[in-house]
Order: structure tokens, then C-alpha cells, then sequence
């Protein structure tokens, strides 16, 4: 039988067991039914076969992003960016967009970050007290936002307001700077207007074709109804797959506010299929490290008795967990700081000692501060740590900044984790990082901020073991390691186009080089420098 499409001409690394390379592959109704040699694979090719010429290329399987927020950055890619150097600046391009819209239209900005702007600090609402338009802006983290008086007006934020989960951050005389931590965000948030559904299937369309161009082929989306509130992420997500507006695979997780609506409405653990699958139900355990909301077992440097927040507590966390793992759904759970991870581990402990499960896969979300007895725990409890590397290039100096020193050696251990067993999975975490598979393997593999720093080299990991991450090990954490993250027969033919030569890239050439084509089910989703997608 004829294949549908054949790659011949290329170096394919299979990253299978064997460690096979191949010169061609030969795909037939999404599954891959040929690897060998040009000659072998191209005699295959029937009447209506479409043939490419790979011309070297390196073929790798399809990158896996494990973390990644795709309305969130849909939306971000429609944003304000205020990436900027100063405060003034961030004022300067609100302002130009607040004259651009009507007086009472919301002004959303995302991306600051206080350690690059040269006042030192973070923006509030006084240096936008010049517009009068609603204006809320994420900082990178998206656990914190600014917003300006006309927010804090309409949200009813006043010096007697309170908020579980969260910190609205306060002046001297206790008024409110107009800095939202965690769960306090909420407040303004619900005074937003509602987002229509095109601007929803918008975001997507954008955020899609943006992963394309970054050879991304699969996505775990980390927490559908994070953005709106609401499970209608997920139905806009079904919909738009049934309308073929959508050429991502989505692995999903809920969030567990949302656990009893999904149950009825049908939404079971692993319902769905290769294109659209639930997955997890989501939690967060504490929030960031350079938000100093992460919980951690030392103080943060210059501050004698902070160590961050833990969204739970110890008998909250475990009914929650227990009731998604006695409804045998995996469970993820965001804990950054190590004081979270242990908890995160021991709620497992006990949800798998109440009721033994094979093959559960929970997973930690970031697992960013560990030590040596946490992951020997997690190795126990076949826990899964999904990494976020290209927060070393991106964050890596504020983790420095942040943390006591006999942290660092344990931030984002991928080496150790790997030495001791464990499987760790690579992700973007965007919009919080770029969603560039490459950055990640970058990081991983040198383990350098975007200032030049060296953050704990000795759990920098090999070229091959960081691709790992984003394929085979990422495939592992969706329970999808029989249809992905290798490229082998009866696979699905889900594959990432690379330059000649890719394997001989210094780092740096890694982090910059170009995603030729991404490849989904046999089909060229994305070409380099064609219009045609």
C-alpha cells in the first residue's frame, strides 16, 4: 500500500532506545509505516504519493511543550507589551494605546518585569495616574499585576478589603499601590468585561500558528479556565478542533475549581482523542520565586521571615487531590518553592496510600526548588517533575538575587534529577517564557541567564537528554508515549525539521536556529520562508 507522504534525503533521529538515524520515513494516514534507507522508503511511493526532499535536514520528533497557557498567550500576542527598560517607558506605551481606544476600554499590558527597569522597582498605580482608561498589566510571572486608580475604584479595592491566596500590596499609610499578588489579581479581574468567543478563537488562531513556527506539535494546556473563569476554554477548543481550525495536538489539564462541572459534563480522565485529550486536574500550591511568593524553606535574601505562601492547607490540599485521584484523573500541581513540593509529595503519599492506582503519573509543575530526599521521593512515587529551562536564561539572575546561595544548586536540578532516576519534562510555562523549544534545550544543556551568569552548572544536561525533555519525556507525562516523542513505526508521524547539521551546533547557534518545517500526522503544518502553511 502506497504511503501518503514520504521524507527521503534527511539525517532523522529517532531518539528511540536504539538511538537509530534513518534517511527517510514514509507516513500513511498519520502513522508512520517506513523508516530506512532513500532507497528502501522511496520505492514506496505510489501515483498520488507527495514526495520531499528533505536536503539534509535533521528530522527530531515533533517538540512537546508539557506547560503552556494558550489563551493566556494568544491574548498576550494581541496585548501591550511592556517589556520595557523603565516605568516611564511602560507609561509611554499605555498611554499611546489608551489614545488609540475609547475612555472607558480596558487597557491590558503584559511582560514587565522590575529587574529590568532601571528605577528599581515595580511600576503602581501613581505612575499611571495620568490616564483615566481601566488599566490592568501582568508582570511576566502572570502571579502579579499592576493597575491604576480608575481599576481600584471600579474593583472597590480599599485599605479594608482583604483577599485569601493573594496580597494586595499597601503603602505606608495602608492604601492600596495598586499592586495585586496571586489571588487578589481576581479582584480586578472580575470587573473586566467579558471576552466574546471570536476574540477567544482569535487568541488561539494566533497562539497556533505562533507554536507552529516554533516546531511545537503537541501542547499540555496547563490549566483551562485559568483565563476566563470558566470551562468555555475548553469548548471553544473542541469546537475549533472539529472545524480543523486547529493542527496542535492538546493535552488538557482542568482547573479544580472546575472538577465537579467537568464530571458532569462528561469529561473523564483521558476522554477525547489524539487531537483533543483531558488530562489532569490542575492546583497551585504557592506562587513564584520572583514574585517572592514561593514557598521555600529559607528566608528570602534580605528579608529575615519571608518564605513565600502556601495556597493550602495541609488538609485542604489532600481532599482536593484525593477526590481527583479516587475519580482516577492525574493530578498537576504547581509548587515551585521546596516547602511546596514537599507538601505537594506528601498530599500524594497519602492519596496513593487511601488508594493504590498503577500508573498515575502525577506531576509537579515546575518543581523548581527541590533537594535530595524530595526527589528520592518523587522517584518512589513515580512522580513526574515538568521543568521550565529556559526560566534559568530568562529568570536565572533573580533567582540568584532571590535565594540563599545553598539553594541554587538545587533550582531546576535536571542533572541530579536524571542521575537519580527520574524523567524530567520540558516546557515553555508560556507566555512566561518564550514557547522556543530550542531556548529550553539551550538552558538546559548550558545553563546560562540572559546576562551572561552561570546558574549551577553541574546540572547542566547532555544535547540529547535535553531533547528528551521535549519529546519522549514530555510524550511519558500525557500517557502518550505510544503515539509521540520518538519516531518509530505505528508512531504518529509528528515531527520537527531542523538546519543540516544541527547536531554539531555550538549553543548558541542551538538557541537561534531555525525550525524548517513542523510536521503533524504527515502534514507540513509550517515551512520557513513559505507563505504556505
Amino acid at each position: 500500500m502506497a504511503a501518503d507522504i514520504i521524507f527521503f534525503n534527511g539525517e532523522i533521529a529517532a531518539m528511540d532506545e536504539q538511538k537509530n538515524r534513518y534517511e527517510a520515513i514514509a507516513i500513511k494516514k498519520e502513522r508512520i509505516v517506513a523508516l530506512g534507507t532513500n532507497e528502501e522508503i522511496v520505492d514506496l511511493a505510489g501515483s498520488e504519493t507527495e514526495v520531499v526532499d528533505l536536503e539534509g535536514k535533521v528530522v527530531l520528533p515533533g517538540f512537546i511543550d508539557a506547560h503552556q497557557h494558550l489563551f493566556n498567550s494568544g491574548f498576550n500576542l494581541l496585548y501591550v507589551h511592556c517589556n520595557q527598560s523603565s516605568i516611564q517607558e511602560m507609561v509611554q506605551v499605555i498611554s499611546q494605546r489608551a489614545k488609540e481606544s475609547d475612555l472607558n476600554e480596558w487597557i491590558i499590558g503584559w511582560g514587565y518585569d522590575e529587574a529590568n527597569l532601571k528605577e528599581g522597582r515595580e511600576p503602581n498605580a501613581v505612575d499611571f495616574q495620568e490616564i483615566n482608561n481601566p488599566i490592568f498589566i501582568t508582570r511576566y510571572c502572570a502571579h502579579t499585576a499592576v493597575v491604576n486608580e480608575t481599576v481600584l475604584k471600579l474593583a472597590r479595592i480599599t485599605e479594608s478589603t482583604t483577599v485569601k491566596n493573594g496580597e494586595i500590596v499597601r503603602n505606608h499609610k495602608g492604601e492600596p499601590t495598586g499592586i495585586l499578588k496571586e489571588e487578589a489579581m481576581n479582584l480586578a479581574k472580575k470587573v473586566m468585561p467579558p471576552y466574546t468567543k471570536d476574540q477567544m478563537k482569535k487568541a488561539i488562531t494566533l497562539v497556533m500558528e505562533h507554536n507552529l513556527a516554533h516546531g511545537i506539535t503537541s501542547v499540555h494546556e496547563a490549566g483551562l479556565g485559568f483565563f476566563s473563569d470558566s470551562l468555555e476554554e475548553y469548548y471553544i477548543l473542541k469546537e475549533m478542533m472539529a472545524e480543523n481550525q486547529i493542527p496542535i495536538r492538546i493535552y488538557a489539564m482542568i482547573l479544580e475549581k472546575f472538577f465537579e462541572e467537568a464530571l458532569d459534563s462528561g469529561l473523564t480522565p483521558l476522554s477525547g482523542n489524539n487531537n483533543l485529550k483531558i488530562g489532569s486536574i490542575k492546583l497551585f500550591a504557592d506562587g513564584t520565586i520572583s514574585g517572592k511568593t514561593a514557598a521555600i524553606s529559607l528566608p528570602y535574601n534580605h528579608s529575615s521571615d519571608q518564605n513565600g505562601m502556601l495556597m493550602f492547607t495541609d488538609e485542604e490540599l489532600e481532599v482536593k487531590v484525593l477526590t481527583a485521584h479516587q475519580n482516577g484523573y492525574q493530578v498537576a500541581i504547581h509548587a515551585i518553592g521546596d516547602r511546596a513540593v514537599e507538601q505537594v509529595i506528601k498530599t500524594y503519599e497519602k492519596a496513593l496510600n487511601r488508594n493504590q492506582r498503577k500508573d498515575h503519573r502525577h506531576r509537579i509543575e515546575h518543581a523548581m526548588v527541590t533537594n535530595k530526599a524530595l526527589r528520592k521521593k518523587m522517584k518512589e512515587l513515580d512522580i513526574i517533575p515538568v521543568l521550565q529551562p529556559g526560566l534559568v536564561y530568562q529568570a536565572g539572575d533573580v533567582y540568584k538575587k532571590n535565594l540563599n546561595p545553598s539553594m541554587i544548586e538545587n533550582v531546576f536540578a535536571a542533572r541530579k534529577m536524571l542521575d537519580e532516576g527520574l524523567l524530567p519534562t520540558g516546557s515553555s510555562d508560556f507566555p512566561i517564557t518564550p514557547c522556543s523549544p530550542l531556548l529550553g534545550i539551550y538552558a538546559a544543556v548550558c545553563r546560562e541567564t540572559a546576562n551572561g551568569n552561570i546558574l549551577s552548572k553541574e546540572n547542566s544536561v547532555s544535547l540529547e537528554e535535553a531533547i528528551k525533555m521535549y519529546t519522549l519525556y514530555a510524550a511519558r507525562a500525557s500517557f502518550d508515549e505510544a503515539n509521540k516523542g520518538s519516531i518509530e513505526i505505528g508512531k504518529l508521524g509528528d515531527m520537527t525539521v531542523l538546519p543540516a547539521g544541527f547536531f554539531a551546533y555550538n549553543p548558541n547557534e542551538i538557541k537561534n536556529a531555525n525550525i524548517e518545517m513542523t510536521i503533524i500526522g504527515g502534514k507540513i503544518c509550517y515551512r520557513r520562508n513559505s507563505a504556505k502553511q
